[in-house]
């Protein structure tokens, strides 16, 4: 059926659609919420090159409208989605209470949704049972936070609050660094799978954006012509960086 993976009630996809994959006891599940926004933002920016090709087709033109408003629509409920659920930030109003309400420093209201015994500033896997800091196919805690960060596209600055990427940017650098020293082929897994890459993205999103150019422009060439660099050129890493806001401009 049509939209068999959207969740209309909680706003995210999930990945096997209708049924839970493996038949897990924890029901549907999701892990990266960003490649989900990626795919809507993907639709919406189909349908609006569509509306500029069909210009002289009334109805080519309403069908193409209908396509972007679509993928407008559901890439607003997947930030919104990931927002609540895959970013976790702040401090909690009451040490053990859920859905806690947070003042950020722009005076909007974050929904922190889990009690304070979770730590880790992003959920790996959301099922419809259990949150948890994992993914199917890497043990490195430096995947469970990059795949709610891959692909850096526009949409982005939308989906990542500051706040949110200036208390997760350590935690992944961390986390880069210690997968860097696993042994044998795991030797240097961060740079050479391209979570370094992103590791450039998200510290330009904190607002150091001369620091992030540096550190892109010092990652080998050979992983962005890489699987490893997760679909992320030289080129198109640049130009996320470059266009950030600089710190300064932050605290605006």
């Amino acid at each position: 059926p049509m939209f068999r993976q959207k969740d209309w009630y909680l706003g995210n996809s999930w990945a096997a659609g209708l049924m839970s994959m493996e038949l897990s006891p924890h029901g549907r599940e999701q892990e990266s919420s960003s490649e989900a926004i990626a795919a809507f933002e993907g639709i919406a920016l189909f349908g609006t090159a569509m509306m500029d090709a069909f210009q002289d087709d009334v109805e080519k033109l309403e069908s193409a409208r209908m396509v972007r408003n679509v993928g407008e629509f559901l890439t607003s409920m997947e930030v919104e989605a990931a927002k609540r659920f895959w970013h976790v930030w702040g401090e909690q109003e009451g040490s053990a209470s859920n859905s806690s309400k947070v003042k950020d420093s722009s005076a909007s209201t974050h929904i922190n949704t889990y009690p304070s015994q979770y730590t880790k500033k992003v959920v790996g896997m959301m099922h419809d049972t259990m949150a948890s800091f994992q993914t199917w196919f890497a043990p490195q805690d430096v995947v469970s936070y990059g795949i709610q960060l891959i692909p850096f596209t526009a949409v982005a600055q939308r989906r990542d609050e500051k706040e949110w990427t200036k208390e997760l940017y350590p935690v992944y650098a961390k986390s880069c660094e210690i997968a860097d020293m696993g042994s044998g082929q795991n030797s240097g897994f961060c740079v050479k799978n391209g979570w370094s890459v992103v590791q450039a993205g998200l510290l330009a999103e904190t607002g150091k954006v001369d620091e992030a150019i540096s550190m892109a422009k010092g990652i080998p060439s050979t992983v962005y012509l890489s699987e490893g660099a997760d679909g992320h050129s030289a080129t198109n890493t640049l130009w996320f960086i470059s266009t950030r806001k600089k710190e300064e401009a932050l605290l605006q």
